[in-house]
């Protein structure tokens, strides 16, 4: 049979209060700080972006736009189209003259450092690393930001084994899918 308890009744046995015993102090051991040797890093130098210095594609695309739109200008009168395509001939102009910064790469327990941006773990779903000899190498990581869905950094010439070996133990390891606009950017030096 169940035992019901009945909140309503006072209990018959109080209960007695026994003193607080002060235990005698014991000397605390010092806690050993983890040197920075324990704590696993690894840094490296790598350009910002993808630099191509042979931009064929890219000048016949621009001069693609550029006479699209003069001849929308003069022959369609379509000006809003027009003028969009002579912007982004010109948007085009100047990216393509941009040349890419040298950004210092550190991951470490933290998260992982590109410039000046640290990319907390927290904040990041996953990682993969593209690596083909002779093409393409780079970590890419998905972010947890709707705005910022993937950063790409170059490894250069670092060990994608160690890389990979450091990541895994803080994000999950998923296979990135290069995007229509990452192959295109390649494709015309972009």
């Amino acid at each position: 049979m169940v035992k019901i308890l009945d909140l309503r009744n006072k209990q018959k046995n109080p209960v007695v209060k026994q003193p607080i015993k002060i235990l005698p102090k014991k000397e605390i051991a010092p806690v050993k700080v983890a040197s920075n040797q324990d704590r696993p890093e690894l840094s490296w130098e790598a350009p910002s972006f993808y630099f191509n210095p042979q931009k064929k594609y890219l000048a016949l695309l621009v001069i693609a736009l550029a006479l699209g739109g003069g001849a929308m200008l003069f022959f369609s009168k379509d000006r809003l189209t027009a003028i969009f395509m002579l912007l982004s001939s010109s948007v085009l102009v100047l990216y393509s003259n941009k040349k890419p910064e040298v950004s210092k790469i550190r991951i470490d327990q933290a998260g992982i450092t590109i410039g000046d941006v640290l990319y907390y773990y927290k904040d990041l779903k996953s990682f993969w690393i593209h690596y083909d000899p002779g093409n393409i190498k780079e970590l890419s990581i998905e972010s947890r930001r709707w705005y910022l869905p993937y950063v790409k950094v170059s490894i250069e010439n670092k060990n994608p084994l160690i890389i990979r070996s450091l990541l895994v133990n803080f994000l999950a390891e998923k296979e990135h899918e290069h995007s229509l606009v990452d192959i295109i950017a390649r494709k015309i030096g972009l």
